[in-house]
């Protein structure tokens, strides 16, 4: 018997969809927010992060959270689209660099783990690989960050028979003052994503963090259509998107002020 029949994978583009009569809403529960100190899972005795009176370490396969619920993760949406992005705001008074706060902004589609808990987690890897305090800004679902219908995920759990939908993930956060410019933290952001997600799960459309106004450039072609042009006929037609891209960006050169950036972006 077919285990996964996915009925809906939202695109970030999509608009907010309203709940079908009759299925199960099994990813709306009551959010946490990290910076309000709302960790009902998660304690920390003399510093020490524990879930279950055992470390988050004991939680990890490969560098990647494995708890109790990726079973039922890997079994039915193994798979997640991801969205990461980063800009500089600069600070109204041109006072200079170390008053300029670093903006993100993540989504991801629902793949059935617990929204509060992926924040948790994630702001705790975020934390470590970044080497950084909280951040002076973390929202999650809530706030400025409310939870987006567009990226809730449809699909036929086999184990009931019943049709289920799962939450999206939607953050924002700020790094401010204490940030490396280098790469905007570009790759211990990445990094705490992957750690945070359930291990096996594909990104369907890779994993990376890029700034704000980044546009791939026009002849940027998948590994799985690249292959694709390969195997096929001179007939072949590039209506390419950089799909599937892990690939190195650095950050915008300057840092900008809100009025420059969308604000889906502020």
């Amino acid at each position: 018997m077919i285990q996964l029949i996915c009925i809906v994978l939202v695109s970030f583009i999509s608009k907010a969809a309203t709940v079908p009569t009759g299925v199960v809403d099994v990813g709306s529960s009551a959010l946490s927010n990290p910076s309000q100190g709302d960790q009902p899972s998660l304690s920390s005795p003399n510093g020490t992060f524990i879930f279950d009176n055992e470390t988050i370490g004991d939680y990890m396969a490969n560098g990647q959270w494995d708890g109790d619920e990726c079973k039922w993760v890997m079994k039915y949406i193994p798979f997640v689209s991801s969205e990461c992005t980063e800009y500089c705001e600069a600070d109204t008074y041109n006072w200079g660099f170390q008053y300029h706060r670093l903006r993100y902004h993540i989504k991801l589609s629902g793949n059935g783990q617990k929204p509060d808990l992926w924040c948790l987690l994630f702001n705790l890897r975020m934390k470590t690989n970044c080497a950084r305090g909280q951040p002076d800004f973390f929202e999650c679902n809530v706030g400025r960050a409310q939870e987006y219908d567009g990226l809730r995920t449809w699909a036929v759990d086999g184990d009931t028979g019943k049709v289920v939908q799962r939450s999206g993930i939607n953050i924002r956060f700020d790094f401010s003052p204490d940030w490396e410019s280098r790469d905007a933290e570009h790759d211990c952001v990445r990094t705490a994503i992957r750690e945070a997600t359930c291990a096996g799960t594909v990104f369907t459309n890779g994993l990376r963090c890029i700034p704000t106004l980044y546009t791939a450039p026009s002849n940027a072609v998948s590994k799985k259509e690249s292959l694709f042009k390969r195997q096929t006929t001179s007939n072949y037609v590039n209506h390419s998107q950089p799909e599937f891209d892990e690939s190195y960006v650095p950050p915008a050169s300057r840092c900008m002020y809100n009025s420059e950036v969308p604000p889906e972006a502020t």
